[in-house]
């Protein structure tokens, strides 16, 4: 089995990125890399540097989506890393976290590794990428719900102005997000929105990671499913669903929201971690 290396972390850092679809989309991860940058302690940048000297978070943050087939040959399960499947509807069972595989555990589990001192640099440098990504992808809230429907995957939708026909999970992974931009430059867009949001900052950076996928979970509930027509308790509906502007306004507003959330407790998790 190849092991983890930090040549494979730094060549990973400035490869192209994939084609294949990503959790939030490459443009959601580059932009809460760049926020969780942005809030990093001085103590915390200077540990960074030790372990990944350079370290571009925007790029750092997409490496377990552009890796995701060689990662699940070297960590089995780690494809299922990226959410937990809790329940959209009450009384509905998930098994939401099938022998921790799941957001949750492992980002417990590498915040420990990034703080242990005694761990090697390389599996340090491994759990600060890991956390960069897992820690982004629970604000997506389509990766802390399910509905019998792979998180929103078999859900049919189409835009309004459009007439392609999509998937739910697409949306507001990649569509919804490419509104919020609205052709702006990332790195730009991030600072803005850091700036709109500086005054939520120190409340966001609280909680546990449950909390945060809980909360996500609702967002799920009320602004992902609730609108929509054609929902139905436990199962993906056989029409598609219409999502007129007013969902993708409201959608897009709460992206920007939950993407300065995600770098906000990134930053969090890595300042306590390299205190």
């Amino acid at each position: 089995m190849k092991t983890f290396t930090l040549a494979m972390l730094l060549s990973a850092a400035f490869a192209l990125p994939s084609a294949q679809a990503l959790a939030w989309g490459q443009e959601g991860h580059r932009i809460t890399g760049y926020i969780a940058q942005q809030l990093l302690s001085p103590q915390a940048k200077a540990a960074v540097d030790q372990l990944i000297p350079n370290a571009d978070f925007a790029q750092l943050a997409l490496y377990m989506d552009q890796h995701k087939q060689e990662l699940k040959q070297q960590l089995p399960g780690s494809d299922q890393w990226h959410y937990n499947d809790e329940p959209v509807c009450n009384g509905v069972e998930e098994d939401d976290c099938p022998n921790g595989n799941c957001a949750s555990n492992q980002i417990t589990r590498y915040s420990k590794v990034l703080a242990d001192k005694s761990a090697g640099k390389a599996a340090r440098a491994q759990a600060l990428t890991f956390l960069l990504h897992m820690i982004g992808d629970i604000h997506q809230p389509l990766h802390a719900a399910d509905n019998h429907d792979r998180g929103g995957n078999d859900v049919r939708v189409r835009l309004a102005g459009s007439s392609k026909v999509s998937n739910l999970h697409s949306v507001w992974d990649t569509a919804l997000v490419q509104q919020a931009l609205n052709g702006a430059n990332e790195q730009s867009w991030a600072a803005q929105d850091l700036k709109y949001y500086a005054r939520n900052i120190a409340g966001w950076q609280s909680g546990k990671v449950m909390d945060w996928i809980n909360e996500s979970n609702q967002y799920a509930r009320s602004e992902v499913y609730g609108p929509l027509s054609n929902f139905s308790c436990g199962q993906a509906p056989s029409d598609v669903a219409y999502l007129d502007r007013t969902y993708q306004t409201a959608g897009a507003q709460l992206i920007k929201q939950q993407l300065a959330k995600a770098g906000a407790r990134i930053a969090m998790v890595i300042n306590q971690a390299l205190q």
